[in-house]
């Protein structure tokens, strides 16, 4: 239980009050470490000043030093009557940690006092999202924006509810301004906004279905990593009638190519783009493209956007693709089989059929939609859902989706849960070097070569064994990669402790809801995988 909280702090001295604003505004305008050396000073003055515990923490989170910003939370719920503002900063922590009962009831607590501000109820948004509670993420979103629309975290997040013309003209406001996103964050936008500039003339590239096909199954290709071992699933996939294998990859996001690959094909360049993943030399250059065709066995759409890498190929391979591409139906990744099944998926009680689509481009499906009915003051909103558990589903596993990462609750040598990503394109079971020091002996590996989308990894890592239990499932790794996760943790907003990989996944069959974020993973003792160690 938390200690009973004052609804305001008392009144602060004028030069602390001044202080504090100059110490603020270093924060809003990006100036990082002179902020949190004001507030440090002002919390050796006076630890129980709430508001600069509060961004000091809030501070320590963008610089990545999550265990400064949870002790300095520890320290300050330890004393009494501490603020909303407090419980918020301790809910951003905990969301960051991965500890997502305690951040709800951080948030949850925040909300309880008068005039909470903007940050608990942004909060809950971010946490219901993960969630797949689209329905309660948008309620939340919705309170923050009319506590403090011109608050930069409510900005940023607003910015997905705008039809595309104002969402342009206010990511252009927010840019030119003074604000406190990191380098990452602020190139994604301004490369989101430049597509937007490009394509505002346009019809919106919907990658829509042309071929009438509700379910199909797609055999599933070998690709191989040497002339005796596997390395991950491949579909046949054709880009403006040119074909190409890719790589199936569930840590992946929409369609990548490479370079060589999209100029046979005549993409159609719309805008720069930079493409991340696994890797230390960080984003590399690339950009956005338009597929006129797209045919995945049975199924063919149109209009759709592609990524594609200023590198020949990517991974050595002709592509990727993400399943999340087939989130508008229920995909099922059987491994032993060798087959990809679409199927519809399940109709909520209160649903019409939706139309299939392939999810190629930015654009968030979760979020609330502007129809364009009505007059200027009258405007239709399609609210987004929640999730939906249909009785056939009541035993799958309920994961968090960030994107297109579905992370899955997994206990590691019988320690508490930690968040593992599902990957058939990761060539490993992967354990982050944090996590890894947690549970077992950590050794560096010389003799093995780690490249993902963003490079090389420096330094490979072995933690010696490691047992995974997820789902109903418990699996024993006597040695297993450990990877500096740091920058894919701090990319998806919570703690990334590692990967589930394609020697793994290869052995079941994975189907997955991504609507609703809802994983079955299914083992069938008398089948064999292809996979080759």
């Amino acid at each position: 239980m938390f200690p009973q909280m004052a609804a305001s702090q008392d009144a602060k001295p004028a030069g602390t009050a001044d202080s504090l604003a100059a110490a603020d505004k270093l924060y809003r305008t990006g100036n990082l470490d002179e902020a949190a050396q004001r507030y440090d000073s002002l919390l050796a003055a006076d630890p129980r000043n709430f508001h600069a515990r509060a961004q000091l923490m809030e501070v320590r989170l963008v610089q990545q030093r999550v265990d400064d910003a949870y002790e300095l939370g520890r320290a300050g719920l330890a004393l009494p009557a501490h603020t909303a503002e407090l419980l918020t900063a301790m809910g951003d922590v905990q969301f960051r940690r991965g500890e997502m009962a305690d951040a709800e009831a951080s948030y949850q607590h925040a909300v309880r006092v008068n005039a909470p501000g903007p940050g608990a109820h942004l909060g809950l948004n971010k946490l219901y999202r993960a969630c797949s509670m689209y329905r309660l993420a948008y309620d939340q979103l919705k309170m923050a924006h009319d506590i403090a629309p011109q608050d930069p975290e409510v900005q940023r997040a607003w910015f997905n509810m705008l039809p595309r013309k104002e969402r342009l003209q206010a990511m252009d406001e927010y840019l030119a301004s003074p604000h406190p996103d990191d380098a990452d964050s602020t190139r994604w936008m301004k490369e989101h906004a430049e597509y937007l500039r490009a394509t505002m003339d346009q019809p919106a590239h919907s990658c829509r279905l042309v071929s009438k096909v509700e379910k199909t199954d797609t055999p599933l290709l070998e690709l191989l990593r040497t002339t005796t071992s596997v390395r991950g699933y491949g579909l046949q996939v054709k880009l403006n009638d040119r074909g190409y294998r890719m790589l199936l990859d569930t840590g992946a996001s929409g369609i990548t190519v490479g370079r060589k690959e999209a100029e046979r094909a005549g993409l159609e360049k719309i805008t720069q783009a930079s493409i991340g993943g696994i890797g230390d030399e960080g984003p590399q250059s690339g950009y956005t493209a338009v597929a006129r065709h797209i045919r995945i066995g049975e199924l063919e759409f149109e209009d759709c956007v592609v990524e594609v890498s200023d590198r020949r190929s990517v991974n050595g391979e002709d592509g990727l693709i993400g399943a999340d591409v087939f989130d508008s139906y229920l995909v099922d990744i059987d491994g032993p089989g060798m087959m990809l099944h679409l199927s519809p998926l399940p109709k909520r009680p209160d649903d019409a059929a939706s139309a299939a689509t392939l999810k190629t481009d930015s654009e968030n499906p979760d979020v609330a939609r502007d129809t364009g009915i009505g007059g200027k003051n009258d405007t239709a909103i399609l609210l987004p859902k929640d999730r939906y558990v249909a009785p056939e589903m009541a035993s799958w596993t309920r994961v968090f989706r960030f994107g297109h990462q579905l992370l899955v609750p997994t206990r590691v040598n019988d320690t508490q849960s930690m968040f593992f990503a599902i990957d058939t394109g990761s060539f490993a079971n992967t354990i982050s070097t944090s996590a890894a020091r947690k549970v077992a002996k950590v050794r560096e590996q010389d003799m093995m070569t780690v490249r993902g989308l963003s490079g090389e990894v420096n330094k490979v890592y072995e933690a010696n064994k490691v047992t995974l239990q997820f789902s109903s499932f418990k699996q024993q790794n006597l040695d297993m990669v450990a990877l500096d996760l740091s920058g894919m943790s701090r990319h998806l907003g919570t703690e990334l402790s590692g990967y589930l990989g394609f020697p793994l996944l290869n052995l079941l069959e994975v189907k997955i809801d991504y609507r609703d974020g809802l994983v079955d993973f299914g083992f069938d003792p008398k089948k064999v995988a292809p996979y080759m160690p």
